[in-house]
């Protein structure tokens, strides 16, 4: 690994790092704290392949290691939240099962577009966003809903552009 490579996956593992600090804070009481620690990792996750694709460092394992951080980042903030009882527990298994299911058809010869389940990421970054802001409203429910519709339409999307790929 070049000097030059190693920038970017040094920003994306300080957001791995973030993530316990945002739970403790959080389950501490420290909403807003928490909130900024998340914008910061939040802002990393732009930076990191920002700076990648600037510095033409652009790597294979780096790209591994920001959908991990990003990964472990939404599951710390989630169970922070279910500790608090603002989530229901199912949330997390959810959650796991589109991040297996966009591993999964990632490592495909010819990876399976999903138009849709590329912003699935950015609600649950939105969804946590409000859950900081709004702790304990009746938003939750509504975006809980939300999230699970938003799942059902992408693993849709994936069967139907699966089924293309087959068929081609």
């Amino acid at each position: 690994m070049s000097p030059k490579s190693k920038i970017p996956s040094l920003i994306t593992l300080s957001r791995l790092m973030l993530s316990p600090a945002i739970v403790y804070t959080y389950l501490n009481g420290e909403y807003m704290i928490s909130l900024l620690i998340f914008v910061f990792a939040a802002c990393t996750d732009f930076f990191d392949g920002y700076i990648a694709r600037e510095m033409d460092s652009e790597t294979d394992s780096g790209a591994f290691l920001d959908v991990l951080s990003d990964f472990i980042l939404i599951i710390s903030c989630f169970s922070a939240f279910i500790a608090r009882d603002l989530y229901n527990p199912l949330i997390l298994v959810l959650i796991i099962l589109m991040f297996a299911i966009f591993m999964a058809t990632s490592n495909f010869n010819k990876p399976i577009y999903d138009p849709v389940g590329k912003y699935l990421g950015s609600y649950l970054m939105l969804m946590i966003i409000v859950t900081f802001l709004f702790p304990g409203t009746d938003i939750i429910g509504p975006l809980q809903l939300s999230f699970v519709l938003f799942c059902i339409v992408s693993i849709t999307s994936r069967l139907v552009f699966l089924g293309k790929s087959v068929n081609a």
